[in-house]
């Protein structure tokens, strides 16, 4: 990756997290009867991202991607702990609809399991983290990585904002990385930093 694609990843981001801020008249919204056990959530996110090297890799395909990422979760607990560490933990499953641009177009489908944790005491605006891992398939082909199968894994983090009692506008950051556990070779992966921008609506 060349350092113009990496700027320009960054400023993308950037810009993901600054839609948070655009938003007026906001609701203030209540972190117990938002995050309550029970209340289901759906979520429609777009993004995208770019190869990074963060192993220093002689050559790597610059790979970069677009995503469409729906998602269905649930509350599994009332909100826990006390103080900055008091949150709510959300579980749910994301449909990985990957779009490859570069180096050439490919795709990649599947299904991964979510687990994220927000933070509420910053309320109006709820930080939160996550991780993520699934399998499906893919016609990507690269040197990093060939095989019809692929294994992905993200960590994450963002920000949470309500526009109105049930709906959040979210902006974060995701680091992901890809291979297929080995199957076939080539088999050395390869990572990712993306940026997502979602809309989630909350069922109580």
């Amino acid at each position: 990756m060349c350092p113009g694609e990496g700027r320009i990843g960054l400023r993308v981001i950037l810009a993901l997290f600054a839609l948070l801020f655009w938003a007026t008249g906001a609701a203030a919204a209540d972190p117990v009867e938002e995050f309550k056990r029970g209340t289901k959530i759906f979520s429609l996110q777009v993004g995208g991202g770019v190869q990074n090297n963060v192993e220093g890799h002689r050559t790597i395909s610059d790979i970069s991607f677009v995503n469409l990422v729906p998602r269905f979760s649930v509350l599994p607990l009332d909100p826990i702990g006390s103080g900055f560490l008091r949150g709510a933990v959300e579980t749910g499953l994301e449909p990985w609809l990957q779009y490859y641009l570069e180096p050439r177009t490919a795709t990649a489908e599947g299904l991964k399991v979510a687990l994220r944790y927000h933070f509420l005491s910053a309320a109006p605006i709820f930080p939160y983290v996550e991780v993520l891992a699934g399998m499906g398939g893919t016609s990507l082909n690269v040197q990093e990585v060939r095989s019809d199968f692929a294994i992905v894994m993200e960590a994450g983090v963002g920000l949470g904002y309500f526009l109105a009692d049930g709906v959040q506008l979210t902006a974060g950051y995701r680091f992901q990385h890809i291979s297929n556990g080995n199957i076939e070779s080539p088999n050395r992966g390869f990572n990712s930093d993306a940026g997502i921008l979602g809309v989630g609506f909350f069922f109580h």
